[in-house]
This record gives C-alpha cells, sequence and structure tokens, in this order.
C-alpha cells in the first residue's frame, strides 16, 4: 500500500505491506490487517471527534476521518501453489512405482479401473451389512441418502466412493449422517472431513456440533484466520486458538475438520497415514529387534477421508488432503499379502459435477483442463461412466441423489431435462409467491425480454446493463406491492437478484438502495452457489454478440456457461424471473431449449423470439405436470413428440446395460 497525496496526485514515499484477512466479494469489500499502518495513524495522525485513548496512543471512532489514500496492489499468494505441487509431487511419486503386491491407492484414487471394484482388503472387526431403521441419527433420510450412508459406514472401498446430486437434493446431509455412522459402527474410525472453503467447512462442524463434544471433534484452523470470521457456536471446536493441539491431544480427536488447503498444516505436522507408519515401524523394530514386525497389520490412523463440495476445488487442491491419508507403497518394503491393511482407508468425494467448478483465471491453464474437478473427470472414467448402472440412482461405489427438496415443480423442469437427464424429482414443500406480472398465475416462473445494449468499464473488465437494471428494479418494486398476497407474506430479505458482472451487481444494489430495497440480497451468481432463496431475479446482461467470443474465451456470463447456467437456475424455491435478451441467449443451445420451454407455456414476455418451438428437452416431470392441462393440439403434439423421444432414449440406455 503506497500512500498518495490525493491534491498533487503523487506519492508520499511512504509504503507499507498488509495481508488480506478477509473478503465480502457481495459488498465489493477486502479487509487488510497491516499493524504498521496502525502505529503510523497513531503516531502522526489525531482523531476528529474521538478524544479516547488505548494503551497511550489515540483511538479512532466511526466518525473520525483519517484522510489518507493509499494505490493497493496485491500480490498472490504463493503459499497455496507450493503447498499444491508438493501434495502432486506426492501423488506422482507414489504413481511412478509398479503395482505389485501392495495395492497402489495412489493410481487407484486417481485413475481407478474397473478391476479394482473386485480387489478387497480385510478389516478388523466384522461390520454390519445394513443400518437398522431406528439406528439411523437423521430420521428424515430418503432411500437415497440411507443408501450412501449405508455404503460407506459399512464397507470399505479401493476406489473413490462418488456421492452425486443437484442443487437441494441435501447432499451435506447426508454426509453428515455418513460421518455419524462410520463412528458409530467403526470404534477405531478417524475421520478427515474437509470442504474447498471455510464457510462450507464451519457449515460442517455446525451441522455435526449437535452430536459430537469438543473432545471428539477439532476444527483445525489457519494460523493467520481471525477469529471475527469464525461462527460463534463452534469456538468451543476451535481448540482455544488456530494452531495444532498438542500431538497427544490432536491423536485423540475422532474427527478433524478443515479446509483442503489447510490440510496442509496436518502433513508439516507429520500427522500423515506415511508419517504415523513409518514412526510405528521405527518404535517397534526399536522395542523388538528379534521379532519380524513386517508381519503386523498396519492400522492407518485416517480410515476416512470425505471432501464435501469436491467439485469446486482443484484437483490438485484435493490432492492436499489425500496426501495426509493415502498410504504409500514405498513405506512398505517387507509387507506380505496375509497381513494386509487392517483398516483401509477411505475417499469420499460428495457434491455436483455440474455446478461451477473451480475457479481458473488463466485461459492456458482452462486449455489443459485444470477448471476439470476430480469429482468430474471420474466420473468420465469408466469405472463410473460405462457401468450397467451408471444412469440409475445407484450403483457400487456410487449414490445419486434425484429427490429435490428445494424447488417448485415448475422451475426444476428446464434444468432436469437440460441438465439431469430427466432425473429429478421435486419433493420441496414451500409456500406460494402471489405476483401480478406472472403471465400464469399458477406457474411460478417468467422471462422478461429485452433488447436494451450493455455497456462496459475499464476497457471491458466488467459490465453492466442499464435495460436489465430497469426491469430488475421494477420486478421486485411489483413484488413487494403484492408482498402481503404472498404465503408466507414476502419480504425484501427473501428476494436473491444474481448476475454474471460485479458491475452490473454493484450497479442493481445501488439502484435497489435508491428505492428503500436495501435487504434484497444481490451478488453474483458464483456468490450464489451453495445458497437459495423464496424469489430469484436472474440479470443476464449479456445483448451484443460479438463479445460472446470473448466472453466465452475468458469463461465469463450466462452464455455457453452451462455450469454458471445451472447455479442460476437452480436458486429459486418458489418464484425464478429470468431478465435478458432471448434472441441472443438462443444461440447458446441450452439457453435456447429454456427459451422453447417458456414459449411453451406462454412464459415468455417481450419482444418477438426468432424461435422455433420443437419437442426437444420435453421432460417427463413436464409432461406429467402439465398432461391435464387445456392446450391446443401444436402443443400436445409436442409433449406426445417428447415423451416419445425420451422413451426411446431410456430404451437405449437398457440396451446398453443389458
Amino acid at each position: 500500500m503506497r500512500e498518495v497525496v490525493k491534491d498533487q496526485k503523487v506519492g508520499s514515499g511512504v509504503a507499507f505491506e498488509g495481508r488480506i484477512v478477509a473478503l465480502r466479494k457481495r459488498e465489493g469489500f477486502v479487509h487488510l490487517c497491516c499493524p504498521a499502518l496502525k502505529r503510523y495513524i497513531q503516531t502522526h495522525i489525531r482523531p476528529t471527534h474521538s478524544t479516547a485513548m488505548m494503551e497511550g496512543s489515540p483511538a479512532f471512532g466511526p466518525l473520525d476521518e483519517l484522510g489518507l489514500y493509499f494505490n493497493v496492489s496485491f500480490i498472490i499468494n504463493a503459499r497455496p501453489l507450493f503447498l499444491m505441487e508438493a501434495a502432486a509431487d506426492t501423488f506422482a511419486n507414489e504413481l511412478a512405482l509398479p503395482e505389485s503386491k501392495w495395492p497402489n491407492f495412489a493410481r487407484r484414487w486417481l485413475f481407478p479401473e474397473p478391476t479394482d471394484l473386485s480387489s478387497t482388503c480385510s478389516i478388523s472387526f466384522p461390520l454390519p451389512k445394513t443400518i437398522e431403521v431406528e439406528d439411523y441419527i437423521d430420521q428424515g433420510l430418503n432411500e437415497e441418502q440411507k443408501l450412501a450412508a449405508v455404503s460407506i459406514s459399512t464397507q470399505q472401498f479401493s476406489v473413490p466412493y462418488l456421492i452425486s446430486g443437484p442443487p437441494g437434493t441435501g447432499k451435506t446431509r447426508t454426509l453428515v449422517e455418513c460421518v455419524l455412522q462410520i463412528l458409530r459402527l467403526q470404534p477405531e474410525a478417524c475421520i478427515l472431513l474437509c470442504a474447498p472453503s471455510n464457510p462450507a467447512t464451519d457449515t460442517l462442524v455446525l451441522r455435526l456440533r449437535h452430536f459430537l463434544k469438543p473432545s471428539e471433534m477439532l476444527r483445525l484452523n489457519d494460523q493467520h484466520r481471525t477469529f471475527a470470521e469464525v461462527p460463534v457456536e463452534i469456538f468451543s471446536y476451535c481448540s482455544k486458538q488456530f494452531a495444532v493441539p498438542p500431538w497427544p491431544e490432536l491423536m485423540k480427536f475422532r474427527v478433524v475438520v478443515t479446509t483442503c488447503y489447510d490440510g496442509s498444516i496436518l502433513v508439516n505436522a507429520q500427522c500423515t497415514n506415511t508419517a504415523l507408519a513409518q514412526l510405528e515401524q521405527y518404535v517397534m523394530s526399536a522395542l523388538h529387534p528379534r521379532r519380524d514386525t513386517s508381519a503386523r497389520g498396519v492400522v492407518p490412523h485416517w480410515t476416512h477421508l470425505l471432501i464435501d463440495e469436491a467439485a469446486q476445488g482443484s484437483e490438485p487442491e484435493l490432492l492436499i488432503p489425500m496426501s495426509v491419508v493415502v498410504p504409500r507403497q514405498q513405506d512398505y518394503p517387507d509387507f506380505k499379502p496375509e497381513s494386509n491393511f487392517l483398516f483401509t482407508p477411505q475417499l469420499v468425494l460428495c457434491g455436483d459435477a455440474n455446478q461451477l467448478g473451480p475457479i481458473v483465471a488463466s485461459s492456458r491453464a482452462r486449455s489443459s483442463e485444470l477448471d476439470v474437478s476430480l469429482l468430474e473427470r471420474l466420473f468420465q472414467r469408466a469405472l463410473y461412466a460405462e457401468h450397467p448402472q451408471s444412469r440409475g440412482k445407484a450403483m457400487l461405489g456410487v449414490t445419486r441423489m434425484l429427490q429435490n427438496y428445494r424447488s417448485h415443480p415448475v422451475i426444476l423442469m428446464p434444468p432436469s431435462a437440460i441438465i439431469y437427464n430427466d432425473t429429478l424429482e421435486p419433493c420441496a414443500k414451500n409456500g406460494a409467491v402471489a405476483w401480478a406480472g406472472l403471465p400464469k398465475r399458477d406457474i411460478p416462473l417468467v422471462f422478461i425480454g429485452h433488447e436494451g445494449d450493455e455497456d462496459c468499464i475499464d476497457e471491458r473488465s466488467s459490465w453492466f446493463n442499464s435495460g436489465d437494471i430497469q426491469h430488475v428494479v421494477d420486478t421486485v418494486k411489483s413484488l413487494m406491492a403484492d408482498s402481503v398476497r404472498s404465503t408466507p407474506p414476502l419480504q425484501q430479505k427473501d428476494i436473491g437478484v444474481m448476475a454474471p458482472w460485479r458491475e452490473q451487481v454493484w450497479k442493481l444494489r445501488e439502484r435497489l438502495r435508491k428505492e428503500n430495497l436495501h435487504a434484497v440480497d444481490v451478488g453474483t451468481v458464483e456468490d450464489y452457489q451453495g445458497r437459495e432463496s423464496r424469489v430469484v431475479i436472474i440479470s443476464c446482461v449479456r445483448s451484443r454478440a460479438r463479445f460472446l467470443a470473448e466472453d466465452l474465451k475468458k469463461a465469463l456470463g450466462l452464455v455457453f456457461e452451462r455450469k454458471r447456467m445451472n447455479v442460476a437456475l437452480t436458486r429459486a424455491k418458489e418464484l425464478l424471473v429470468v431478465v435478458g435478451n432471448g434472441n441472443l441467449l438462443r444461440r447458446d443451445p441450452y439457453w435456447k431449449s429454456f427459451l422453447q420451454f417458456t414459449q411453451r407455456h406462454d412464459l415468455y414476455m417481450g419482444p418477438r423470439l426468432d424461435l422455433e418451438v420443437d419437442g426437444n428437452y420435453i421432460s417427463r416431470l413436464e409432461s406429467e405436470y402439465f398432461d391435464g392441462d387445456e392446450v391446443d393440439e401444436d402443443v400436445r403434439g409436442l409433449r406426445m413428440a417428447g415423451s416419445l423421444a425420451r422413451e426411446v432414449l431410456r430404451e437405449e440406455d437398457k440396451d446398453l446395460a443389458g
């Protein structure tokens, strides 16, 4: 941070180095920590209002103006890159070894083959084959969620177990049940539980705290994380400070919860399966020099690694916690087949490969598929993609969540047909939003079309669309005018507005505040991943085709970005409103299908669309829901054609499976 003399527009020669401690993307705030700047202010500047003192120095209040201006340069933090490189080296070294009598878990976790499913490893005690109804901790689980809990807690797979499901299907809820069942059924189990981000990791602790004591679960934080970022409810699980507990205490925890990056804390503390196995072998050899210690079974400390939101982290990022748990072949040179692992480490990945993956700014890195998550890549491998049951709800090593507890059936229809192979099942029990602006009163979805051009700032670094903004503001005002007719009555905080560009977000927030609509939640599509609102309004922004190639190159916007589109469409519970230029969006085959859906049911309002309506992507859900409606012969024919095409594809899948 270089101080600037504002009037002269020159530097003062004073500079400071700080650290980012918090990033509030939704508001556009960056919180910095710089003790040197604090001392500089207390030494050279006097408060304009406050007279209080703190430790002999002036204490500034909210009314005091500092009058300081800085040019801030952000330097990339290279530490995550070093951590990922070290983890990648660990796996690369293991992959280079030939697989002989000892199973190469690095290869099985990263490049599993169908033959790996046939291999089994013994365990140190018998496990039940199922879980009795009364033994489920969460009695509200559906059959898919129970299947995942049973499979993961009563079996040990030598390949990754994948839990996949669209938004709102209860994946995290399922993962929590898996943790609790593992602890109940496997007395020797120690679980490493991770997620790519701190908020997602904190959510896991918040859900588990009702069942686990602070002596059983540790929330492991980076030492630079501030207490202000941590939910108060989980302080007691943070070991009183953001540091690694003493080694004997650390080994007693049955569940350690941390981010993927902070898994490196365990690596640096030598608390990995490999390091602990080497320590055990060294101690046993020293205690019993004439005994063949290699004949003993090796019991890894970390028996399970469960990663939530796995599709949001890059593959090198996930390798960090995986390097903590994976057993390495070279650590067991005297391994005998009859000893084997007494407890095979289990890797579980939970997420949705159809939602936004890791954010990768480099086009070169994206071209090398660094933006493809491990979860998505594994689903493309023959073991999972070509399995006879690969399109079903479950197969050996995979559980697919299909029951959606978030959205109205009509809101689910487009993503179910376009993204999820016509598999989603609506199970939500929500209220109802009453709005006079709906083309059809009982169908909570509308596309508001317009052809206003977008504008850019700072040499096309970000974009906004004034036409979109006006339509969004008018829609919010109209919704609030009808708010008392909704069940329950609609409040400002129930409305979420999202846009693909930060400049549009800021301008939308500014306009809504001028209309005294302060509580309406506005953010980018990335901000909304993992969240939901009763009402969601999507501002598409882009209106001119000549910028689409640049968007595609930078992986920006909503056009030709299937995953970002999917996240946007699946946030709404009771009402979905899309604002944009339909004649531009129809260039994208996915948006074209969405627009055809709106036209089939008269949910489009705006300029004439140059779009032919056909029977493609008519889902089972759509056919069943609207089957009793009175419609003309053309629409009925389209539904029949869509149903016929769907059944033909289903029969082809059965033939392939047979």
